[in-house]
């Protein structure tokens, strides 16, 4: 593992900065900072944002010259570098958009009061998906997932995503505090209490907010009980495509899998190492013993390779090296 450096050439409050990464680890960046005196504040989600006079210091104290262009090829191959499109800036104003397009055409003709509860609602959700301590299951996991929803639908020529399953998007985790199963629970009340006064205005219909809240339960186990009856008009595609969208992750290229696995471990820091590596492992190899990762056949043509490649992959690791990735991990 290394720290990196490029010259400092970037411009910001009367002087120029320099970029201060890792190739490997967050940890190891972090205390190389804290070390050299370097504020917690300069720290941007991947790198630090240092001053032009602290450049020849941090050399010394070991950090390895860069170019600009080099050091973002490594910070991309270390993969610990967040893109833009998934930081949360950039990502809020794209999902409010999506809340309003969703609701556009059944709020055209209605009163002013409703427009501003359905608004109301969605900046109260997003606030809840942006909570600091999630740091996979927050707002880009939301952005993903209805996108990854809109896909599938395109392909299956059915138009776009149904407003139920924009809905269930919105609220499947927007109660996460690290319990499965009460998460789940939790977020199915919610959706309940949140959508009921919706349907007495008459903009969902009881059939509607009867899929919601089966398909907010149904991510407790990725599985629908084949007792389950569907409200009309839907049928177990609708269920296998919210399904296999959440966990479209799994099927990541390997820097974003690692983002992931990385944002999952800081969820969890309430588990010490050994217990993380016990549930870890055995979640990979509960998913990896499944006849097929994904339900829907769509998915399974996009993403069941990959996924595959990916859990196999994690789980080589911690067999063969648990205390390196464990490292790789810490926030």
């Amino acid at each position: 593992m290394s720290i990196y450096i490029d010259p400092p050439t970037w411009p910001a409050h009367g002087t120029v900065f320099s970029h201060l990464i890792s190739d490997a680890s967050l940890a190891e960046l972090h205390e190389f900072a804290a070390a050299a005196g370097i504020s917690e504040r300069a720290f941007d989600r991947d790198h630090y944002d240092v001053p032009a006079h602290f450049y020849d210091e941090l050399v010394q104290a070991g950090a390895k010259e860069l170019s600009g262009a080099q050091l973002t090829r490594t910070l991309i191959a270390s993969g610990l570098r967040i893109p833009l499109k998934e930081r949360p800036e950039k990502i809020r104003p794209r999902l409010l958009r999506a809340w309003e397009a969703a609701f556009a055409p059944r709020l055209e003709k209605a009163p002013a009061t409703f427009q501003q509860q359905v608004a109301e609602l969605g900046e109260s959700l997003l606030q809840a998906w942006e909570q600091p301590h999630r740091a996979y299951h927050h707002s880009g996991h939301l952005s993903q997932m209805l996108t990854d929803l809109d896909h599938l639908y395109a392909h299956c020529m059915q138009g776009s995503t149904s407003l139920p399953l924009v809905l269930a998007a919105w609220f499947h985790d927007a109660v996460y505090e690290g319990a499965p199963g009460e998460d789940e629970r939790r977020s199915e009340q919610l959706a309940g209490a949140s959508l009921e006064p919706l349907v007495t205005a008459g903009l969902l219909s009881e059939e509607e907010l009867q899929l919601v809240r089966l398909l907010v339960h149904a991510t407790a186990t990725h599985e629908l009980p084949e007792s389950t009856e569907l409200p009309a008009g839907y049928n177990p595609a609708d269920i296998e495509f919210f399904l296999d969208a959440d966990i479209a992750i799994l099927a990541a290229e390997p820097a974003r899998y690692r983002r992931y696995l990385r944002g999952v471990r800081s969820e969890y820091s309430h588990f010490d190492d050994e217990a993380f590596r016990i549930g870890r492992t055995s979640f990979l190899h509960s998913v990896l013993e499944r006849e097929r990762i994904f339900l829907s056949e769509r998915a399974r043509e996009l993403w069941e390779e990959p996924a595959r490649t990916n859990l196999c992959g994690e789980l080589a690791e911690w067999e063969q090296n648990p205390q390196k990735l464990l490292q790789a991990l810490v926030p």
